[in-house]
């Protein structure tokens, strides 16, 4: 369910879970290649939308077909579970999730990647990943009475 503002420690709470989903992201982005290379291999060159959707060609075919929409089914519930705890995901293969929160009254993003063991980063709404400093006493750490 998304929320409104996350503090450091929420986002940090959130870290082991981002971390399982973003690995099987990944595992889920792989073989979705590795179908895509394969269909290829057989000489079927189809747009994703039209693997997603086309139920024709031979058996084999359709076969990779069905995984692939499996697969991309699957990818699509996993980021769905980021949005649903209220991240916003950037990237999907570094694992980029913002989070809105607060740095002395202003709106900002702390900013997640894959391989971080805690949220160490933070960037106004206007920047991106580019744009990231480091997580300072500013930046709001744990829930607020306000909140």
């Amino acid at each position: 369910m998304p929320r409104g503002h996350f503090t450091v420690g929420d986002v940090d709470a959130l870290v082991p879970t981002l971390e399982r989903i973003f690995r099987d992201v990944l595992q889920l982005r792989a073989a979705l290649r590795g179908l895509e290379n394969q269909l290829e291999r057989a000489n079927v060159r189809m747009s994703r939308e039209e693997l997603l959707e086309s139920d024709d060609g031979p058996p084999e075919v359709r076969r990779a077909k069905a995984l692939f929409r499996g697969y991309y089914e699957a990818l699509a519930d996993q980021l769905d579970c980021v949005r649903d705890m209220g991240g916003d995901v950037k990237d999907a293969e570094t694992g980029l999730v913002d989070f809105p929160a607060r740095r002395l009254g202003e709106e900002i993003l702390l900013c997640w990647r894959l391989g971080e063991k805690k949220v160490g980063f933070w960037h106004p709404l206007e920047g991106g990943f580019a744009a990231r400093l480091p997580i300072d006493q500013d930046v709001t750490r744990t829930a607020q009475p306000s909140d």
